[in-house]
């Protein structure tokens, strides 16, 4: 994903999605009674979800940290909303081995939309997540593809020689969780074994309908990370080949001889995970926190 513009411009499902999760689960955050939250979200991308949904939600006196594994995608954040006050964007891949110290157990609250199924070690991601929470206490909010028709076309697409050479890897930009027969509780498991004893996972089953042939071509170009290894010139060849193998799933309705009137289904399986860290105690001493350091680095 590190065409930020196009992304910007052509996320409808994660927009969609984050939108109505956040609503639902608005009153379940726990907001602190001063108002000095401090909210770090996990694959922020462009931006837009971020400043669209989640900051309306959060006190106004609130800190937020959008984060993401690409630069690309930091730097056209940063510079499109260069104007927030008490916003940053930073560089931050969530599966990396050790979180950069000046942002571990700085956080109340943690988001994550459409970004843990990028990541292959889901455990080490909800270990970096739980501390990246406060040491007396915080919460997550995490929504991520357990399964989605666009993996399937992946793998197809990987066994023709024309495209084979550029998706060697193929697997690693499957979720982790697509395979599973019971994935709320596998990712349930690794909940539990991080240390989010508190927590709760749905995995839902939804449907988006994308209008039009340009409209599937421009999300995808926004997404597959396989067209930035190949020429330019070779993109409108894969995009042509990727519908024909959607239309040859049966996840095309509309008029078959004219690409604005054709309609894309996507059936895919959501998780949607909220979860809480208790307060760490150590000798009934509650250990105290690093949430001051970060209000002096955003101020």
């Amino acid at each position: 994903m590190n065409q930020a513009s196009l992304y910007q411009n052509a996320n409808q499902v994660q927009r969609h999605d984050a939108k109505l999760i956040l609503e639902e689960f608005a009153s379940t955050l726990q907001w602190r009674s001063d108002g000095e939250d401090a909210l770090l979200d996990v694959g922020s991308g462009s931006g837009n979800v971020l400043m669209d949904f989640v900051k309306p939600l959060m006190p106004q006196g609130a800190q937020l940290v959008g984060t993401d594994i690409s630069s690309q995608m930091v730097g056209f954040a940063s510079k499109h909303y260069q104007t927030e006050e008490r916003t940053q964007f930073r560089v931050l891949d969530i599966g990396c081995k050790r979180l950069p110290q000046e942002l571990s157990g700085s956080f109340d609250h943690v988001t994550s939309f459409y970004c843990l199924h990028w990541v292959q070690n889901l455990r080490r991601a909800l270990g970096n997540i739980y501390d990246l929470l406060r040491p007396e206490g915080g919460d997550c909010l995490l929504v991520f593809l357990a399964s989605n028709p666009v993996y399937e076309v992946y793998k197809i697409l990987q066994l023709n020689e024309k495209w084979s050479a550029y998706m060697q890897d193929v697997e690693q930009f499957i979720s982790p969780l697509h395979y599973s027969s019971t994935p709320g509780e596998e990712f349930s498991q690794l909940l539990n074994e991080v240390g989010f004893i508190q927590h709760n996972v749905e995995i839902r089953s939804e449907v988006f309908v994308y209008e039009g042939v340009r409209t599937l071509k421009d999300n995808v170009k926004a997404i597959c990370p396989f067209l930035e290894r190949m020429p330019a010139a070779l993109h409108e060849d894969f995009l042509d080949d990727f519908i024909q193998i959607v239309i040859s799933m049966n996840l095309q309705q509309g008029d078959q001889h004219k690409d604005q009137d054709k309609k894309f289904i996507s059936p895919y399986k959501l998780v949607v995970a909220y979860a809480r860290k208790s307060p760490d105690i150590v000798n009934n001493v509650m250990i105290e926190t690093a949430h001051q350091k970060l209000l002096k680095g955003l101020n």
